[in-house]
């Protein structure tokens, strides 16, 4: 049984991006995920506190209405 979904604009994203881009974020994933097991989080990956606080913030961001099974 899977436990994640993706979406379609997900999916459309990934597949724009440039080789390069898709292996920086491969990158950053594996880093998020090691995080995750150490429950230590590096500085470098909470740069969407900055975004948030910049006035844009993720308010209506459709990529952000993550659906999560139960």
């Amino acid at each position: 049984m899977p436990t994640y979904g993706t979406q379609p604009r997900f999916t459309t994203d990934l597949d724009r991006l440039t080789p390069e881009q898709r292996r920086r974020f491969r990158q950053a994933v594996a880093a998020f995920v090691e995080d995750l097991r150490t429950c230590r989080f590096r500085a470098g990956l909470r740069e969407a506190r900055r975004f948030t606080e910049s006035g844009s913030g993720l308010t209506g961001n459709p990529s952000t209405n993550l659906v999560f099974p139960t």
